[in-house]
């Protein structure tokens, strides 16, 4: 049985991590089942088979992958039908497209959902969440934190994408895969934590609203939080 270890809010069901997300676009683009390990921030012991303490984390029977890019090659090197990446020139155009855009669309996102990250954690996470992000971002979360300023350059980076998917319906074109998936796990974690920064009749958002249907068709309804 494959598994995926996931993180978790204090609600166990509430799953929100855009890296995670990835994966289970993936999953469910292979075609995979698998059984969700749903992790909080400070769980770090049922990580140890992976060498390393970060979700995501996949085992496959005797394979233990961590990193989404790097279990996306994993899947399609084991389960090569419905490719995600694509080998070759395919392979490193969608990773300079999940580098670019993952950073310019990620801190203005991080903007906006710092609050609600920290607001539906577990409280055993907090002091964790707390010292960890604030070392990395050089300052405190409430400083860091502005949503109306991350809502303005999130609106500016989603350019691109706004006029990329303004002639198709999917990065890849006529149907969803790697691109997709990479990219389409930042809109995830805003939307399960409780907002959508983007307009719901943008391209953008038109295109996020068939990824979502796509994966609650297969999967069931996506949990989300349900914050003030």
């Amino acid at each position: 049985m494959r598994e995926l270890f996931e993180l978790r809010g204090a609600d166990p069901q509430l799953l929100f991590s855009p890296y995670c997300w990835r994966v289970r676009l993936a999953l469910l683009h292979k075609g995979l089942e698998f059984e969700s390990r749903p992790l909080r921030f400070t769980d770090k012991q049922p990580l140890a088979c992976s060498g390393q303490q970060q979700v995501p984390v996949l085992r496959d029977g005797d394979s233990v992958v961590h990193d989404s890019v790097a279990i996306f090659r994993y899947l399609d090197r084991t389960y090569p039908d419905k490719p995600l990446l694509g080998a070759g020139l395919a392979e490193s155009r969608a990773a300079l497209l999940e580098r670019v855009i993952f950073h310019a669309v990620r801190m203005p996102l991080l903007k906006v959902l710092l609050p609600r990250v920290f607001a539906v954690i577990d409280a055993a996470d907090k002091d964790y969440f707390r010292s960890t992000r604030e070392k990395a971002l050089g300052a405190t979360l409430e400083a860091f934190a502005d949503p109306e300023a991350g809502a303005v350059q999130l609106k500016q980076a989603l350019a691109p994408l706004e006029a990329w998917l303004a002639e198709q319906p999917y990065l890849d074109g006529e149907a969803p895969a790697g691109s997709d998936y990479l990219v389409g796990g930042l809109f995830f974690w805003a939307w399960c934590l409780g907002t959508q920064p983007w307009a719901t009749d943008s391209a953008v958002g038109v295109w996020f609203q068939r990824l979502l249907n796509h994966y609650q068709t297969a999967c069931g309804p996506v949990k989300r939080a349900a914050l003030d």
